[in-house]
């Protein structure tokens, strides 16, 4: 196994909020909008939010919640499945400004990618990668600098990036 291969996961104890019940079948990315992952990890669990994974500049991986558990971080939004994607996805949130201005580091695209393909690769059901701008559309703007399709193209595993066409409607049914 190469350096690439690698990456370290911390375990966050307690884990942040969450709930029972997730069928992971999207790779929901995200920035941050803060500082450290620390510090974000801190404020998610003052205000009752949460990621499943939270990734620092360095690349240190933050476990927060286990993936077969609901976590509070797509709010109000529609992806593939239908609205709540909450309910169908594992959050993976890059510590990161989201100024449009701060790249992700080479270090947190390589732990992301190896996160995401082992996520894939032994959760089968996952079929696809998108960010919170596209199943939040006009109501958030994360992952600014992180080009989902991209990042897609860049996994070992058949994960396809997602993102509504012009026959998707945001309307709720």
């Amino acid at each position: 196994m190469g350096k690439k291969d690698l990456m370290t996961i911390e375990h966050i104890t307690p884990q942040l909020a969450s709930r029972p019940g997730n069928r992971p079948r999207v790779l929901l990315l995200h920035a941050t909008a803060g500082g450290s992952a620390l510090s974000s990890i801190s404020w998610l669990r003052k205000i009752g939010l949460s990621y499943h994974y939270v990734i620092e500049r360095d690349g240190l991986v933050y476990k927060c919640v286990n993936t077969s558990r609901v976590a509070f971080h797509a709010g109000v939004s529609v992806g593939p499945f239908g609205k709540y994607v909450n309910n169908y996805s594992i959050g993976v949130a890059l510590a990161n400004r989201n100024d449009g201005r701060e790249q992700p580091t080479p270090q947190q695209l390589d732990s992301t990618r190896i996160l995401s393909d082992t996520l894939a690769k032994y959760i089968p059901t996952i079929q696809y990668v998108t960010g919170h701008f596209l199943v939040s559309p006009g109501r958030k703007t994360d992952p600014k600098m992180l080009d989902v399709a991209a990042f897609a193209a860049s996994m070992n595993q058949e994960v396809m990036p997602w993102r509504p066409d012009s026959s998707f409607s945001w309307v709720s049914k």
